[in-house]
């Protein structure tokens, strides 16, 4: 099979755990690969975790630098099972706005190209029925980003009337759920939010990060998203 069609049917989630292991046979350092393959360090933890996808250039460039043959080379085998929807419901403490900020501007582009319709409480306006207009929006969206942090937690509103639902319809409808970890919180000891995969490690909350770094993530998420409704085509 050509390396052009191989991209194009690759696990990529898979294909991250390769790369891992090929880097632990050999012995070779993050920061060596990052230099040689022309990534930041915080790229290629994205790209290993499987929470960045990857252009064909790249997983070409990727797979002649380790050497991997065809029969390596994992190939997807399954349909996702999240529903195409464009309903994005966005979950956070107004503690932490300008964190919701500075991602609405990285979805933006998608929501001008009418892939995705973004719901947060700013929407709402004088005179609607706040409660009911969140209810609703929960019960529709097929993605719900979680903006975690310690106020995120503590917010009562938040956990009673927002996380139950979103957790229902993760089980239930096969909803998205997609935490991005914002500060040092208890997120992994919530039983009940751990279980979802955060798209930056909690070790490594945004407030944390460079500017590079940050973006980097709130790219993520809006690639994350992108994808998923990608690959619900047809």
């Amino acid at each position: 099979m050509k390396l052009s069609e191989i991209t194009k049917n690759i696990d990529q989630d898979e294909f991250g755990n390769l790369v891992l292991d090929r880097m632990r046979e050999r012995d070779i350092r993050y920061d060596t690969v990052s230099s040689d393959l022309s990534l930041s360090p915080s790229m290629l933890r994205l790209i290993i975790t499987g929470k960045r996808r990857l252009s064909s250039n790249k997983i070409i460039e990727i797979i002649k630098y380790f050497d991997f043959s065809d029969d390596e080379i994992p190939l997807s085998s399954k349909q996702s099972t999240v529903s195409k929807g464009e309903k994005i419901f966005i979950s956070y403490s107004h503690k932490d706005t300008e964190f919701m900020e500075r991602l609405m501007v990285h979805l933006k582009p998608l929501e001008r190209l009418k892939l995705v319709d973004l719901w947060i409480d700013t929407k709402l306006l004088a005179g609607d029925e706040w409660k009911k207009e969140i209810e609703k929006s929960l019960n529709t969206a097929k993605v719900a980003i979680l903006l975690v942090s310690a106020d995120f937690l503590a917010s009562d509103f938040i956990i009673e009337n927002e996380l139950p639902p979103i957790l229902h319809n993760a089980k239930k409808k096969g909803t998205l759920v997609i935490p991005v970890i914002l500060k040092p919180c208890r997120f992994t000891r919530e039983k009940y939010l751990s279980e979802f995969q955060a798209i930056n490690s909690p070790d490594l909350p945004i407030i944390s990060l460079n500017e590079h770094d940050r973006e980097l993530i709130y790219d993520t998420v809006a690639q994350r998203i992108e994808t998923q409704f990608s690959d619900n085509d047809g």
